[in-house]
């Protein structure tokens, strides 16, 4: 897709509410990218139409070589049918840490922004996953915090490099996206260095979406465009010194 992170937080502004109930309309937000392209190009197509003399020349164009591609299944996994419809509540305290945030999601391939005050720089983020194999991304907005990984036994705990973090990361609200996506072959573990075929504005190696590129908001945003929501209980809760 080609519209920009910009034109896109422009409308999870608009869409999504931090906090309890502020789940990412990802579809929507898509879709709207998707039209604007579309109306820039229908544009650009009647002024060059205009501009064309009236006689048409039609040439034979060889077709382009076909480039390989991963497809995923076209259908989720049947063992989705047998994951809980609820996940343990997420505890008041984390070893020595204090809640200061949480949200639970009924669906995977979802993502949420949970709007918090950090006090320190020890700030974690806990996830429970109702599929023990999701892959759990946690992104600090403004910043390059930012971690993937498995939801291992169902569990995933993020806690960022204190460099990476923003420089005025206690003065004020800060936001946290966590996005949760079911176990899909579409994700692959490879990086983009030495990748075969690496595309690095799609975030994708040999095509599949490489893991540790979706802390960035337009691959996240373009896998979970791709998966559609799916079953998958999750919650998220934001730990910090009190």
């Amino acid at each position: 897709m080609n519209h920009t992170e910009d034109d896109l937080r422009e409308l999870l502004v608009e869409r999504t509410t931090y906090g309890p109930g502020g789940d990412m309309d990802v579809a929507e937000i898509v879709r709207r990218g998707r039209r604007g392209r579309f109306a820039r190009w229908s544009v650009g197509a009647v002024l060059a139409g205009a501009a064309a003399t009236a006689v048409v020349w039609v040439l034979p164009v060889p077709a382009p070589a076909p480039v390989a591609q991963f497809v995923a299944p076209a259908n989720p996994s049947s063992a989705a049918s047998t994951l809980p419809s609820r996940v343990p509540d997420l505890p008041a305290t984390l070893d020595g840490l204090t809640s200061i945030g949480a949200v639970m999601n009924s669906m995977s391939a979802t993502g949420h922004d949970l709007q918090i005050k950090p006090t320190s720089h020890a700030t974690t983020v806990a996830v429970i996953c109702a599929n023990p194999r999701s892959w759990v991304v946690t992104a600090v907005r403004g910043s390059r915090a930012g971690q993937v990984s498995r939801c291992q036994g169902g569990t995933a705990r993020h806690t960022y490099n204190r460099r990476s973090l923003p420089s005025g990361w206690l003065n004020g609200s800060q936001s946290i996206r966590v996005w949760v996506f079911p176990p899909t072959e579409l994700i692959g573990q490879a990086s983009l260095d030495g990748c075969a075929v690496p595309d690095k504005r799609k975030g994708t190696c040999n095509g599949r979406y490489a893991a540790q590129e979706l802390i960035r908001y337009d691959v996240a945003l373009e896998l979970a465009a791709d998966l559609g929501a799916r079953p998958g209980t999750w919650s998220a809760g934001v730990y910090d010194k009190s």
